[in-house]
């Protein structure tokens, strides 16, 4: 999917699986140009809501996604269950999702894992694309197609790989996003600094960040 926006884009190189981040404020026109662009191909297209971006972000939800059906998840690992994930299974048999449909994710790690999973495994895959709505998920979950759901003996042991077509990250999202919950975010950051940047670690030092 190619479309002209402003941000700046970055690329996941892994052949052909290859997809863009999209890193940009106001990004709710962009991603409702990419909907009824999808539509308008015949693409089936439904959204994995996280529920408490619905009520922090509902001006947002309402112009990215005007009629799109809507399923919302509740916050908390709870929810990365196999309830949840035959709860999503439902929705898109419901809303007549195929195999050239796609799902649109939007919230934090474990909205993204769990409706990451349901694209997964539902018709033996379908494409999906991330919307990240918490730095964290912007900087680490949303990227790499881990996808996955805990059983009652641990986190994640059921999961698969299954990358994004794309990543959509808009900042402006982080405005409503608790304190602590950018905070957990920027520890990622700090540690991709430490890890293998060593000028963004001195950025961050320099007190250079986001403002949430």
């Amino acid at each position: 999917m190619v479309m002209e926006l402003e941000g700046e884009l970055l690329e996941v190189g892994l052949g052909e699986r290859s997809y863009e981040i999209v890193i940009g404020r106001g990004l709710a026109d962009v991603l409702c140009a990419a909907i009824d662009e999808l539509r308008k191909n015949n693409c089936p297209v439904a959204s994995v809501v996280d529920a408490g971006l619905a009520r922090s972000q509902s001006t947002f939800l309402e112009e990215a996604l005007g009629d799109l059906p809507k399923l919302e998840l509740a916050p908390g690992e709870n929810t990365k269950s196999l309830e949840t994930l035959g709860r999503i299974w439902d929705f898109l048999a419901e809303n007549g999702m195929d195999r050239a449909g796609r799902l649109i994710v939007l919230g934090g790690g474990v909205t993204g894992d769990a409706g990451g999973f349901a694209a997964a495994s539902f018709l033996r895959g379908i494409g999906y694309l991330q919307v990240p709505t918490t730095l964290l998920a912007m900087v680490d979950s949303s990227v790499g197609g881990k996808t996955g759901i805990n059983l009652s003996l641990g986190k994640n042991l059921v999961g698969a790989f299954h990358q994004p077509l794309g990543v959509w990250a808009d900042l402006d999202l982080l405005a409503t996003l608790p304190q602590a919950e950018f905070a957990a975010g920027m520890a990622e950051v700090i540690k991709y600094g430490l890890l293998g940047d060593y000028s963004l670690f001195q950025s961050l030092e320099q007190g250079d960040t986001l403002n949430p």
